[in-house]
């Protein structure tokens, strides 16, 4: 098996099922592409980890349409509104905004902003929420709102922090933003709608370092690999995102799937997004979330790619994914 190169591992893996000197946990391995397979997703991916000690439990694809595994599992795709952990983090880190703080926007919370600006500047009224609040139900104008108080160098240089950096980390690669060109790019981009793409692996580690206090223990999944670790943001920064992303499986977008179970959901903090993309084509919806687990903390991936016909959203395959690191890892 390759050595301290996950995209390298994770391909070994696929190609030979040969999991001797790997620390992926079978069980949850299996369990996942069986949810997947079951529910034909056009194309899937889910990663676990365990943000304490760096180690992935699981790494898994599967596509109805028949693409290579690994084709996708490493390359920038849209983001979405994951991006709005970055915006947040930059609020946070600045002294702007934190989770408790109340904000008013002028729009439609799921607007996508082409005209914001201008209805910003004509209304003379707006409709106030909570941080929190506009965390969990994915708030486009409230977080045009919060674009608009960020200076951008602050903005770009958090971006970096959050590894939208074009760089690669022990084979893994990470995503970039395209700079915005005046106002209505630039709450689009804090908002999610436009000009941000980061890899699956990358939002593994941001979930990662959110969940260790800011710490992101770099992953790996030969057991042989080297342990190392790297501050990306601060404790108070991850602190105050955790709190942000608290109420997301309890009261916002993913309410409907973790309503199963109120102890899972309490123990969950979430972001999603979805939006439409390509390369490949479809309905992109995100899940990166931490499981706060009675020995670990967990980071938990999903990104489901649908067609017009919906087969499954994340959030479900998330909500299995912590099932099953119940099952196998916590008793």
């Amino acid at each position: 098996m390759p050595r301290n190169n996950v995209y390298d591992e994770y391909m070994y893996i696929q190609r030979k099922k040969d999991y001797s000197k790997s620390v992926i946990n079978e069980e949850i391995q299996k369990d996942l592409l069986t949810v997947m397979k079951n529910h034909k997703v056009p194309y899937g991916v889910v990663l676990v980890a365990d943000a304490r000690n760096g180690r992935i439990l699981a790494a898994e694809e599967h596509s109805e349409r028949g693409y290579d595994k690994g084709e996708y599992i490493n390359s920038p795709l849209a983001a979405a509104s994951i991006f709005k952990i970055v915006t947040l983090g930059t609020a946070i880190g600045t002294g702007v905004f934190n989770a408790r703080d109340e904000i008013k926007f002028y729009d439609r919370p799921y607007s996508e902003l082409n005209k914001y600006m201008k209805k910003r500047k004509t209304r003379s009224y707006g409709v106030t929420t909570t941080v929190e609040n506009a965390m969990a139900l994915s708030n486009n104008s409230a977080f045009a709102e919060i674009g608009l108080k960020l200076n951008r160098k602050s903005l770009y240089e958090y971006a970096e922090k959050f590894l939208f950096s074009s760089s690669t980390l022990s084979g893994m690669k990470t995503g970039y933003i395209v700079k915005p060109k005046d106002s209505t790019e630039l709450i689009q981009l804090c908002s999610g709608l436009k000009n941000s793409f980061m890899t699956p692996f990358q939002a593994m580690m941001i979930a990662m370092a959110v969940a260790n206090d800011g710490e992101l223990k770099v992953p790996y999944i030969n057991n042989s690999d080297s342990r190392r670790s790297l501050n990306i943001i601060r404790k108070n920064v991850a602190n105050g995102l955790l709190d942000a992303m608290s109420s997301t499986t309890v009261s916002g977008t993913s309410k409907k799937q973790f309503s199963q179970n109120p102890d899972i959901a309490k123990r969950t903090y979430a972001k999603t997004g979805s939006l439409y993309s390509k390369n490949p084509d479809g309905y992109y919806n995100w899940f990166v979330g931490i499981y706060d687990g009675t020995k670990s903390r967990y980071a938990v991936i999903v990104l489901t790619v649908n067609d017009p016909k919906w087969s499954v959203k994340a959030n479900y395959i998330a909500y299995k994914a912590i099932e099953f690191v119940r099952k196998y890892e916590e008793n």
